[in-house]
């Protein structure tokens, strides 16, 4: 029990001290931006001063009034002795200014507000500025809350005081560094409390009555159209982050947001613009009915005082009795300001009395030349309209100012608002609606054909049936139609394509057929005419020798002319099986060593047992065609060589010579790997990519056949060729699986 009861008070003691570290925590934070905007203000209180010294050097006080507005935050007073020139504001209610000493600050507590204060001598004339902190109504108002005055910011509950404290109170210093005062906890030092006030006013009794009802009806809907928004751009982004990137977004997706976005948009746009049209056309019509007010109410106080030279404060009494009977009668509240700008009557003398407006008029009306104006007021943050108007006795000579206040209550704009989006809502949602159906059928429908064509795009091969059939005649439609009309084309020109190639391959074979027969009846015809020419002397039979022997090795060409032709319209299929590589390949470099003895060829490797998959019969014209070629290259150069080497290479290193889809072959077996060089001219870069066509050679003798016929026997064994070729040599490179 008593270990509970040791935990327990643990628990509690750190809660108490937790609350008290954040409280004093916040208190500090909230000191110090009070602090740091207070520096701020005061800066521009010195600024607004060394503004004002020139204008009430030269007495330019008809240019006072601008420079209030370009202060707005401060309130300045400028007196002549001990009369008031000039105010900015009317809504701090300051009933009583004390001069105190000149070029301090100093803490005022005024009838509505908390701030601090400085007066400042400027030639013949004495100016007071005010920076407000708080607000400090004394009656109790849901809409009149004591909070802290902008560009001020901290908790309301909280309090200002003159006089230093203990810990957890943050002491806001002046700008030259001595102390001003401190903000302290409610627990610290508590308001005093006024009774609370009831007038029995019209302008300024919602002030009292009209408390905050929670969401209305206008507020839900702003509600909903704010979590439509959401919901959209929340689907807009799960989707642009699912695609990665607009770019990569499917285009019928991109079309359905741009159209809700659009309409979604449009609506929002019209529904805001609407509600602001809504709410100037009641303050028009507010402004309208006061100014008609108080024209009647200017008459009616003609006719009342239209004897009267001035108003002063010793006809407060009966003028008080007077503005309530006509308060009652037009339903507003009067307020009466003599010719020095004072406030000396009032249908309800009580607010006058409690602090909520300040004795003095408003200081546009006053300091300006017009007949008749309105201006927006505020009593606390709450703002209100006034209408001034000058009061006239029966002689048109102006003894006073007539204000008719009227505060726009929120709830019976909402509630107009309410009746025009309860019209215009409905139908605007439906045609959201409508409109992201639309959406989603057009855009459907288009991803199909769309998804259509890609298909048959993707299917597309030729020779079989590849055209698109679309019926309907729109953008889809054309797009189909140049479609079909280019595949047409594409067959067309595939067909005579093909022809023209056969045509040409029959051309250029009929060319190169012709050259070489001719290459071989030339040199046949001529020894056949010699012998015709010497026949029966002396010579004829040691010439017939030689020709004969001339003629049979013509004839031995033009067999082997015919029998490369045959083999390369033949193209015997090759029937890869096991055979012993490494012997196919050291016996076709000892017969073509035989073929030249001046250029060494040089074998690397072993002369036999490697078995690699590969046809047996044609496997050693592979290496002779290529050993040949070699040869023919190399064809009297100095330092002539070439090497052959024959190695088994593993699969777990690909080779860079190796094809990606060769190296994806053997990649669960071992290979061999053939490699035949000569240190010759090298392939010219231009004929390259030419070296494996058929017909093709640069040489004046051959049918440019041997490479096609070498490459068609390594690919039937399911290897590979390839070579790699510089002005220093050629190395070509043979790849077959390893049984």
């Amino acid at each position: 029990m008593k270990k509970l009861l040791k935990i327990v008070g643990f628990v509690l003691s750190f809660g108490v001290l937790s609350v008290l570290f954040s409280a004093c925590h916040s208190l500090s934070s909230d000191g110090r931006h009070v602090q740091r905007t207070l520096l701020r203000q005061q800066a521009e209180v010195l600024t607004l001063l060394g503004e004002l010294h020139p204008l009430l050097e030269q007495q330019h006080l008809d240019s006072l009034l601008p420079l209030s507005h370009v202060h707005p935050d401060i309130v300045f007073y400028v007196y002549d002795g001990r009369d008031l020139l000039f105010w900015s504001h009317n809504w701090l209610v300051a009933n009583g200014l004390y001069r105190v000493h000149y070029d301090d600050w100093w803490l005022g507590r005024f009838d509505n507000v908390e701030g601090i204060g400085r007066w400042t001598k400027i030639g013949d004339y004495s100016v007071c500025t005010i920076i407000p902190l708080k607000y400090r109504f004394a009656q109790y108002s849901e809409r009149l809350p004591n909070e802290f005055i902008a560009p001020f910011k901290a908790d309301n509950r909280w309090l200002i005081r003159r006089q230093r404290v203990n810990d957890g109170c943050f002491a806001v210093m002046a700008d030259d560094g001595s102390y001003l005062f401190s903000l302290v906890p409610p627990e610290v030092e508590h308001e005093e409390q006024m009774p609370a006030l009831s007038p029995d006013s019209f302008s300024y009794g919602s002030l009292f009555a009209e408390s905050q009802q929670g969401w209305s009806r206008y507020h839900l809907i702003i509600g909903i159209v704010l979590l439509i928004c959401l919901i959209f751009l929340a689907a807009f982004f799960y989707n642009l982050i699912r695609s990665r990137g607009l770019q990569n977004m499917k285009m019928y997706t991109k079309v359905q947001y741009l159209v809700v976005a659009l309409a979604l948009a449009g609506f929002v746009y019209i529904f805001f613009m609407s509600t602001s049209y809504v709410r100037t056309r009641y303050e028009e019509r507010q402004q309208s009915k006061q100014l008609a007010k108080a024209r009647y109410i200017q008459a009616s106080l003609e006719d009342l005082y239209f004897w009267d030279m001035q108003i002063s404060a010793l006809n407060t009494r009966g003028l008080n009795t007077d503005l309530r009977d006509l308060s009652y009668t037009y339903e507003t509240d009067i307020l009466v300001y003599d010719m020095h700008g004072r406030l000396i009557g009032s249908s309800v003398p009580q607010l006058l009395e409690s602090g909520l407006i300040s004795p003095l008029i408003a200081p546009e009306p006053y300091f300006t030349d017009s007949v008749e104006r309105i201006c927006y007021e505020q009593i606390g943050q709450v703002p209100y309209l006034t209408v001034y108007t000058p009061f006239y006795n029966g002689n048109f000579l102006q003894i006073g100012y007539i204000a008719v206040p009227c505060y726009v209550s929120s709830a019976q704009v909402e509630q107009e608002l309410a009746q025009y989006i309860g019209r215009f809502v409905p139908p605007y949602v439906l045609l959201l609606i409508m409109a992201f159906v639309l959406a989603v059928f057009a855009t459907r429908r288009l991803e199909r054909n769309m998804r259509s064509m890609a298909d048959a795009m993707h299917r597309f091969q030729l020779g079989k049936d590849n055209y698109i059939h679309y019926e309907s005649n729109d953008e889809i439609g054309e797009l189909v139609r140049q479609y079909n009309a280019m595949v047409k084309q594409l067959e067309q020109s595939t067909t005579k394509l093909a022809q023209s190639e056969r045509e040409s391959a029959w051309r250029t074979m009929a060319r190169q057929i012709a050259h070489e027969i001719n290459n071989s009846l030339t040199p046949m015809k001529l020894s056949v005419q010699q012998l015709r020419r010497i026949k029966g002397t002396e010579y004829f039979d040691e010439r017939f020798d030689r020709a004969s022997k001339l003629l049979l090795e013509q004839f031995d060409d033009l067999g082997r002319i015919a029998t490369t032709f045959s083999d390369f319209a033949k193209m015997p299929e090759v029937h890869p099986s096991e055979t012993d590589i490494a012997a196919k390949l050291f016996g076709a470099v000892t017969l073509m060593r035989m073929s030249d003895p001046s250029i060494p060829i040089r074998y690397v490797g072993p002369e036999s047992g490697v078995v690699a998959y590969a046809d047996p019969e044609q496997v050693s014209h592979v290496f002779t065609n290529i050993i040949k070629n070699a040869l023919q290259a190399l064809h009297g150069r100095m330092n002539s060589d070439i090497i052959v080497i024959l190695k088994v290479v593993n699969s777990s290193t690909p080779n860079s010579q190796l094809s990606t889809t060769l190296n994806s072959q053997l990649s669960t077996l071992n290979y061999i790997e053939i490699s035949i060089s000569d240190n010759g001219p090298g392939i010219p870069q231009n004929i390259q990519d030419k070296i494996f066509m058929p017909n093709f050679t640069t040489k004046s003798t051959g049918m440019g056949l041997g490479l096609a016929i070498t490459k068609n026997i390594v690919d039937g064994c399911e290897g590979t060729i390839t070579f790699d070729t510089s002005d220093k040599g050629t190395t070509f490179y043979i790849y077959f699986k390893r049984v």
